[in-house]
C-alpha cells in the first residue's frame, strides 16, 4: 500500500505557484460537499451524542469556509447555506434523536439547494464571460487581465500535465488491485483532498491540484462501486 502511495503521488510533483482564485465556486463546492458528507453521516446514527458529534463537524467547516463561499458570489447559495446552518445548529440543541434527524434533514437538503445553486451559478458566470459579453475597456487593463489570464491557464495546463499520470495509475489500481484494498486506497486518497481544500491558504495551484485529483479519484471510486463499503 505504502508503495502504491509512492508510485501516484511521487509522478505527479511539480511547481505550484500562487494565483488569485479563479474557480471559486468549484472550491465553495467542494467544501460544502465536505458538509453534506458529515449532516448525511450525522442522520445514519442511532445515538444523538454521535448525531450531534457530525453535525458539529458540519458547521465548523461552513464557519470556516466563509470565505470560500462569498467568493463564489452566488446569494442564493449563501441564503441557503446560512438557513443550513441554523438547522444544524438547531440540531445540535434538540433532546431527542428524531427531533434532531428532522433539524438534520431540513439542513441536508439545503446544502443540496446551495450545490444546484453553486452550479447554475457557475453556468452563468460561463455564459457571460463569452466573447459576445466582453465589455469595452482600457487598452492596459485588457492587457493585465489577459496576462494573468494566461499565467492561470499555463498553471493549470502544468497541473492538468502532470496529473495525467496519476489518472493512468489510479485506473491501474482499479483494473489489477482487489477491490476492496483499491476502493480503501482511493478513498484515502479522496479524503486528504478534501482535508487540504478546507484549508485557507492554499495557493492558486495546490487548490486546482487538490480539485482535480479529487475529481479523478471520485471517477475511480465510481468505477469501483459499493465493493467494501460498510466494511
Amino acid at each position: 500500500m505504502k508503495f502504491l502511495y509512492t508510485l501516484l503521488y511521487g509522478s505527479a510533483i511539480l511547481l505550484l505557484s500562487s494565483f488569485e482564485t479563479s474557480e471559486a465556486c468549484n472550491y465553495a463546492g467542494s467544501n460544502l460537499n465536505y458538509v453534506k458528507a458529515r449532516t448525511e453521516e450525522a442522520l445514519i446514527k442511532n445515538d444523538i451524542n454521535q448525531a450531534r458529534f457530525y453535525a458539529y463537524k458540519a458547521i465548523k467547516v461552513i464557519q470556516t469556509s466563509t470565505n470560500r463561499f462569498d467568493n463564489c458570489g452566488c446569494k442564493d447559495a449563501a441564503e441557503n447555506i446560512e438557513e443550513s446552518l441554523t438547522n444544524l445548529k438547531a440540531a445540535t440543541k434538540a433532546t431527542s434523536l428524531n427531533g434532531t434527524r428532522i433539524l438534520l434533514q431540513e439542513a441536508l437538503q439545503q446544502i443540496v439547494d446551495a450545490l444546484d445553486a453553486f452550479e447554475q451559478h457557475e453556468m452563468h458566470d460561463t455564459a457571460f464571460s463569452s466573447k459576445d459579453f466582453v465589455l469595452n475597456t482600457e487598452v492596459e487593463t485588457k492587457n493585465t487581465s489577459a496576462d494573468i489570464e494566461s499565467q492561470e491557464n499555463e498553471l493549470y495546463r502544468r497541473i492538468d500535465i502532470s496529473l495525467e499520470s496519476y489518472s493512468k495509475s489510479i485506473n491501474s489500481v482499479v483494473d489489477s488491485v482487489d477491490c476492496i484494498e483499491a476502493r480503501a486506497f482511493a478513498n484515502n486518497i479522496f479524503i486528504n483532498c478534501e482535508q487540504q481544500l478546507l484549508k485557507s491558504n492554499l495557493s492558486e495551484g495546490k487548490k486546482y491540484y487538490n480539485l482535480r485529483t479529487k475529481q479523478i479519484t471520485e471517477k475511480a471510486l465510481s468505477r469501483l462501486g459499493n465493493c467494501g463499503v460498510g466494511k
